[in-house]
């Protein structure tokens, strides 16, 4: 089967720029799509092509989106568009999803103890500030607190960058400090811990490394401006230099600087990947499928 015939066949409709994206198969790729121009069409269609054209095998693919919300809306568009191969569909995922298999499969063969996850942290951080503060912590404060410490996370700050860090009624170096020593002391970690774990130990068991490396040798990574340096780090182990990644993004749409966004990743991705490409979607159209929940949001 060749394209024409599958777009034919799966009822493509696609421009000229969506046919080049899709079409692009090995090497490293950052497609650059303004919003409302049809990048999760582009993904869902290109993740077809690997399977029905390129004949990939689904256990082979691996698309990374923002939210289990989008994961599972990109799961059931391509589902519903082009079914299953013998039963199975590649894998759609965020990439705390994928970083939680890390970790249970190291803690499975390696004999790792995994911390117990807080899903909320508030309540912790609220403790630990009103033994620091003159006054009781309001919830804006908190939330400040709690940003502070995902992007000290996400952008693997050293000492020296968490001490320039300023929150109002707090020094937010003890502060931070207080706040890992209290998660370390009672076996627990947040969800940005789960990014930093399975960062440490790809490296630290380069056979687990080396197997996810296997498995997933067709990487998509969509929405690209809004994820942190720590994610791209992860994704940066499991590609390689000369790895199959399918990048979408938009710099100027980046929403999530707060919380520790690495849009510098779109600028510095040829000298990342070897023999990296750079297109574009520039085209504001919508085409066989409505926008997504996120677009919407952003439009």
């Amino acid at each position: 089967m060749d394209y024409k015939e599958f777009c034919a066949k799966y009822h493509v409709r696609l421009n000229d720029q969506q046919s080049t994206a899709v079409q692009r198969v090995n090497g490293a790729t950052l497609l650059l799509a303004v919003p409302g121009s049809g990048k999760t069409t582009v993904i869902v269609a290109r993740t077809g092509y690997l399977l029905h054209v390129v004949g990939i095998d689904p256990r082979n693919i691996l698309t990374i989106t923002f939210t289990k919300a989008a994961a599972r809306e990109m799961k059931e568009r391509f589902i519903k568009k082009f079914g299953e191969v013998n039963g199975l569909v590649p894998h759609f995922s965020t990439i705390n999803s994928f970083c939680l298999s890390v970790i249970k499969t190291c803690a499975r063969e390696k004999h790792i103890t995994i911390p117990e996850l807080v899903p909320n942290n508030e309540p912790i951080i609220r403790d630990i500030a009103r033994t620091m503060m003159r006054d009781y912590p309001s919830d804006s404060t908190i939330k400040s607190l709690a940003q502070s410490i995902g992007k000290v996370k996400n952008e693997l700050m050293e000492n020296d960058q968490i001490k320039q860090i300023e929150e109002e009624g707090i020094d937010f170096y003890q502060f931070y400090h207080k706040y890992k020593a209290h998660l370390t002391d009672n076996g627990l970690m947040d969800f940005d811990d789960q990014l930093l774990m399975a960062n440490e130990l790809l490296d630290t068991y380069p056979d687990i490394l080396a197997r996810a490396k296997k498995q997933y040798r067709y990487i998509s990574l969509d929405e690209a401006q809004d994820t942190s340096l720590v994610q791209h780090r992860i994704v940066q182990k499991l590609v390689g230099k000369d790895g199959n990644i399918f990048m979408v993004g938009d710099e100027d749409q980046s929403i999530y600087g707060s919380r520790g966004a690495y849009p510098e990743a779109l600028l510095s991705f040829e000298s990342d990947y070897n023999n990296a490409s750079i297109i574009y979607m520039e085209t504001n159209c919508l085409l066989y499928t409505s926008p997504s929940p996120r677009d919407r949001q952003k439009s």
